[in-house]
């Protein structure tokens, strides 16, 4: 009695096909056995791979938003639509400022829609009335845009009142600009108009100080006695125009350039506007004499007791 595995059937075969059978059995077991193949993960044991997640998945996971064909943060997002709805109220305010402007020239609406102009309390007007002083002829729609700008809250209303009571054309309005400056903060904007008068333009230097005296900013007199007199360099011929200033507060050294170019000399320029200013300021009139007027100065900040023998 046999109890090996072979089968019965190859005891009966040539010894060849004997030998061919068994090493069959050997590689296909399960063939000669009748089994069903097995599976082919079954047969390989490879783990199947995690499935990846998609580009938009990533993006979400790193709590982006897709908005307006990007990839942004909620916050980002925040600030966008806040700009939108900013520039929104101001192109709403350009449009219902020319229809106030437009009421204006009729006569009977003219006083309801100056006194609406006036009562403008809102930020997101500013930059309409800023664009619309600019622009305007009329010296009473002036008054009115300026009054508006006094009125409202804000840093870009308050710039845009100092802009105006420096760089506008009109010497009136930039007065009535001072005036409402200095019933709102006149030292805040004394410490703003300083800054033009460190500029290369010799005549809005002159316009500062002119807004710095009716200021009364006596803070702003050491400034203006070092614009009392401006250096600049001229250029003269060379297909310049005649006299043509190119900057001002020019370093040492230069002089005339030679040659058949244009030719380039310093010449100092006194400043009437800063000396009225100064004179308004101080009570003292020392005329172009910056020696006198620093010398004034120094005195001034010196304490009553100091005795300068004394060191």
């Amino acid at each position: 009695m046999r109890f090996d595995s072979t089968p019965a059937v190859l005891y009966r075969l040539p010894p060849m096909a004997t030998v061919l059978v068994a090493v069959t059995t050997m590689l296909v077991p399960d063939l000669v056995r009748g089994d069903e193949p097995a599976s082919l993960a079954e047969t390989a044991a490879v783990p199947s791979a995690e499935k990846q997640p998609s580009p938009q998945e990533l993006m979400s996971g790193r709590g982006l938003v897709r908005y307006r064909s990007m990839w942004r943060t909620v916050q980002e997002i925040e600030l966008i639509e806040r700009a939108d709805r900013v520039n929104l109220a101001q192109k709403e305010w350009v449009l219902r400022l020319e229809r106030l402007r437009k009421r204006l020239d009729d006569p009977k609406q003219s006083e309801a829609a100056a006194e609406e102009i006036r009562e403008i309390a809102d930020p997101f007007a500013v930059p309409a009335i800023a664009a619309a002083i600019v622009k305007e002829r009329m010296p009473r729609v002036r008054a009115c845009y300026v009054e508006a700008l006094s009125h409202i809250r804000g840093g870009e209303a308050f710039a845009a009142l100092v802009s105006v009571a420096v760089d506008h054309a009109d010497p009136e309005t930039r007065i009535l600009a001072v005036e409402r400056l200095q019933e709102s903060g006149p030292e805040m904007a004394a410490q703003v108009i300083v800054g033009a008068l460190g500029g290369a333009d010799n005549d809005r230097i002159n316009r500062a100080a002119d807004a710095l005296g009716r200021l009364g900013s006596t803070a702003a007199i050491p400034s203006l006695i070092g614009v009392l007199e401006t250096e600049h360099l001229v250029v003269v011929g060379g297909g310049a125009a005649e006299g043509s200033t190119t900057a001002t507060f020019t370093p040492s050294g230069g002089g005339l350039s030679m040659g058949s170019g244009p030719k380039r000399h310093k010449t100092r320029v006194q400043n009437q506007r800063v000396l009225e200013a100064l004179v308004r300021l101080t009570g003292e009139n020392f005329a172009w004499n910056i020696s006198a007027w620093q010398a004034w100065l120094t005195n001034r900040q010196s304490p009553t007791d100091f005795d300068p023998r004394r060191g």
